[in-house]
């Protein structure tokens, strides 16, 4: 079986790769360093191979602030992904997977609403309507907040690896609110396993993908402290909201693939602090 998975050099593609690709050929796209690089000049469909049986599409834009990069958000993740939705019946592809984000769930109001979380919730919408429309099984999975060593994540993830930064050196890490706030981190190792057995066993259907119990940057910090052997020094800054985001619990997709996660938030934090190559 050949695979074909869009934004060959994401975080999720770098992880879920090396699993895959001990049981099923694999074809990488994407705009560098890929087995197909995109090329803006030609059109999508001149640039796809003819036979594939399951496409997962990892590639995404993930926002900004100006008019041009909600635009260019918009376009990457939502219009990109109907163009490729209308290629697959031609490369007749038997299962289509989509990484979307627990994000989509975010209502108008919230704080942390973005053109990330609006458009990731228009693509969703884009693949439903076209795959239905074609009669092509789909999956999506929408994880939470994906860590791990590779740098890629320091982006998406600043406040975290800034706690990571700040503990790892000994010095005073300020936290918002009484207790921190929290989140969902879910290591990447564990969302690709969890990818992996979704295409191992043919798993069709809509799934959140979070952690069982959420993790407070409280406990974040204080296991860096220990994990370097420094002393615990942390403010609270009461007058200012507590921050994070955390995500109702669900596990459809765990008992569907048979497989919980297994990494815990303090091996996590324990294996990027034996990255030296991380920069923050």
């Amino acid at each position: 079986m050949r695979i074909l998975v869009t934004g060959g050099n994401s975080s999720v593609s770098r992880y879920v790769i090396p699993l895959l690709s001990k049981d099923y050929e694999i074809i990488t796209i994407g705009r560098r360093d890929c087995d197909i690089n995109l090329d803006p000049n030609k059109s999508l469909a001149d640039q796809l191979p003819d036979k594939v049986d399951i496409v997962i599409h990892t590639a995404a834009a993930f926002g900004g602030e100006t008019d041009d990069e909600i635009y260019e958000t918009e376009k990457f993740n939502v219009l990109n992904t109907m163009n490729l939705c209308f290629q697959l019946k031609k490369m007749n592809v038997k299962h289509f997977i989509h990484i979307s984000s627990i994000f989509v769930h975010l209502k108008d109001t919230s704080p942390y609403s973005s053109i990330y979380s609006i458009s990731k919730r228009h693509s969703e919408e884009i693949v439903r309507f076209c795959l239905k429309r074609e009669e092509i099984p789909y999956t999506i999975l929408r994880p939470s907040q994906l860590y791990g060593n590779d740098p890629s994540f320091i982006s998406h993830h600043p406040f975290l690896y800034q706690i990571i930064d700040i503990a790892s050196k000994g010095q005073n890490v300020s936290l918002y609110g009484k207790q921190g706030g929290s989140a969902n981190y879910l290591h990447i190792k564990d969302f690709s396993e969890v990818l992996y057995r979704v295409v191992k066993n043919n798993v069709f259907g809509e799934y959140d993908c979070t952690t069982m119990t959420p993790n407070t940057y409280l406990e974040i910090t204080r296991h860096v402290y220990e994990l370097t052997n420094n002393p615990v020094t942390i403010e609270f800054v009461k007058d200012k909201k507590e921050s994070g985001i955390v995500s109702k619990y669900n596990d459809t997709i765990y008992k569907k693939v048979n497989y919980y996660p297994k990494v815990s938030i303090k091996d996590g934090l324990s294996e990027i602090l034996n990255v030296k190559q991380i920069e923050y």
